[in-house]
C-alpha cells in the first residue's frame, strides 16, 4: 500500500532547476525523462517515489489546491507528488522532510505540501517561512 503527498510550489525557473538537484543529491535516481517538463525519480531502498513537475506558463494558472488552514496564495508553477512506501513511512517522512528543508536554503520557492490535496503538512510562504506541522495537519 502507498499514502500520496503533493507537494504544490511556487518559484521562478532558476528555483525548478535547484530543486531538481536537490532531489539527485539526496540520492534520488533519476529514472528515464518522458517529457521535457517532468522527471521521475526513485529513493534507492524504495521508501519514496517522486514526479515532479514543472508548469509551463501556459498552464501556470493554477491557484494551490490542497484545502486546509494553510493561509498560502500563489500561483503553482511546478508539482512534486510523493508515493509513499507504507512500509517505510518514518523514513520517507524524513526524507520528505530532508527535502522541503534544502529547499527553504536554496531556493525562493513557496510550498504547501498536503496529503492528497487534503490535511495540509507543511508550507512555506513569504510572511511566516518555512512550518512543519506533520503531526498536526491543518
Amino acid at each position: 500500500m502507498a499514502l500520496d503527498m503533493y507537494l504544490e510550489m511556487g518559484g521562478s525557473a532558476k528555483d525548478w532547476e535547484m530543486t531538481k538537484e536537490i532531489l539527485y543529491e539526496l540520492g534520488m535516481e533519476r529514472l528515464p525523462e518522458h517529457r521535457l517538463d517532468a522527471v521521475w525519480y526513485t529513493l534507492g531502498n524504495g521508501e519514496v517515489f517522486c514526479e515532479a513537475e514543472w508548469m509551463r506558463p501556459s498552464r501556470r494558472t493554477k491557484e494551490i489546491i490542497a484545502e486546509g488552514d494553510h493561509g498560502c496564495s500563489f500561483l503553482v508553477d511546478a508539482e512534486i507528488s510523493f508515493r509513499i512506501n507504507n512500509s517505510m513511512y518514518d523514513e520517507a517522512v524524513e526524507t520528505m522532510k530532508s527535502v522541503l528543508t534544502r529547499l527553504t536554503k536554496s531556493t525562493d520557492m513557496l510550498f504547501v505540501l498536503s496529503f492528497q490535496y487534503e490535511g495540509v503538512y507543511a508550507i512555506r510562504d513569504r510572511e511566516r517561512g518555512f512550518e512543519w506541522f506533520w503531526n498536526d495537519p491543518r
